[in-house]
């Protein structure tokens, strides 16, 4: 076998016109008068050309043979040749990338693992079945990371209505003990119920390919407010001054993911402050929010949700096209959305 039909001998190389040959098909010739051969230009998966040669020289054949017509010897040991060739073939070009194959995918079993370039590179069958199958795996292992960050911020996210629903009905317990009226706490558990259900549809269309929820109008500094009331145990020990202005102000956006980008911005400074002011700010195109840095508690933080929360509000602005802007000194962090 030759790589390269300038490394064959010169002998056949002279006797066979390679413009002449067509490819996968065996050609005979007689090198000398003592020398049969055949030749067969094979291309193999990788798109190379590998020619197979064989020589015979009829001193070397048994006596028996030597009333066969020299043509018709010749053609049966080149139909034996290619017989054998075959068969190498066989198990070098589909048997062997077979088990790199199975190997490939037993290996996704465990991990994501890549698709190795023999198996890529490939233009047979074979190699459409590994790229189809890789990409398959990577269908899977996507759909599988969107469920696991959808567990990992639906856990995070219904934290705080939980909480609120759980006190509401502790106080309504007490309450009804004694006679006392627990309307507030009721409108408290229908606020947070309808919270859930908004977080759940928000946390559901960013485990998914959908484009955009349904936008509605809604009082956005109603929204503010709620917040600021529901996170306020947040700062009960800490010397925390909150400014904010509420002007009634009307948006036309998907109240859900507002909801989600407000609630996590309000929390993280809640959390990350230990003193000082926290400035809120709101308008018909966006939200703002100020608030002083406490180092020391900053590892804690991010252990307690931190980087989760800034995760959400970043996949929240980047599938809405709304921009957002963030700002880190050593003592204060402002982080901006427009919408």
């Amino acid at each position: 076998m030759y790589l390269n039909w300038s490394l064959a001998p010169k002998t056949a190389r002279v006797k066979f016109d390679l413009a002449n040959l067509n490819e996968n098909e065996i050609s005979m010739s007689y090198l000398d008068e003592h020398t049969l051969s055949a030749l067969l230009p094979y291309r193999n998966s990788q798109n190379r050309i590998l020619y197979y040669l064989l020589e015979v020289d009829k001193k070397d054949l048994p006596d028996a043979t030597q009333g066969i017509n020299e043509g018709l010897l010749l053609y049966i040991l080149a139909t034996l040749f290619l017989m054998l060739l075959i068969a190498y073939l066989l198990t070098k070009n589909v048997i062997k990338p077979l088990n790199s194959l199975a190997e490939f995918a037993k290996q996704n079993e465990v991990g994501n693992s890549a698709i190795p370039d023999t198996l890529a590179n490939r233009i047979d069958e074979i190699g459409d079945v590994a790229r189809a199958l890789n990409h398959s795996l990577h269908n899977i292992r996507q759909q599988q990371n969107r469920e696991k960050h959808f567990l990992q911020n639906a856990s995070h996210e219904l934290r705080s209505p939980l909480a609120t629903i759980g006190s509401a009905l502790h106080v309504i317990n007490l309450r009804q003990t004694k006679g006392i009226s627990f309307e507030s706490q009721l409108l408290q558990i229908k606020r947070c119920y309808q919270q859930m259900t908004q977080l759940t549809q928000a946390l559901l269309w960013l485990s998914k390919e959908e484009k955009s929820l349904q936008t509605s109008e809604f009082n956005v500094s109603e929204l503010i407010e709620f917040h600021l009331m529901q996170l306020e145990h947040l700062i009960t020990n800490k010397a925390i001054e909150v400014v904010f202005k509420r002007d009634n102000i009307l948006i036309d956006e998907a109240r859900a993911l507002v909801d989600v980008v407000v609630s996590n911005l309000i929390r993280n400074a809640f959390e990350n402050s230990s003193g000082g002011k926290i400035i809120l700010h709101h308008t018909k195109s966006g939200f703002s929010i100020s608030n002083p840095i406490y180092k020391e508690a900053s590892s804690h933080s991010q252990n307690q949700g931190f980087g989760l929360g800034l995760h959400l509000v970043n996949k929240v602005t980047q599938k809405q096209n709304w921009q957002l802007l963030i700002h880190e000194s050593e003592q204060q962090m402002d982080v901006q959305v427009n919408w």
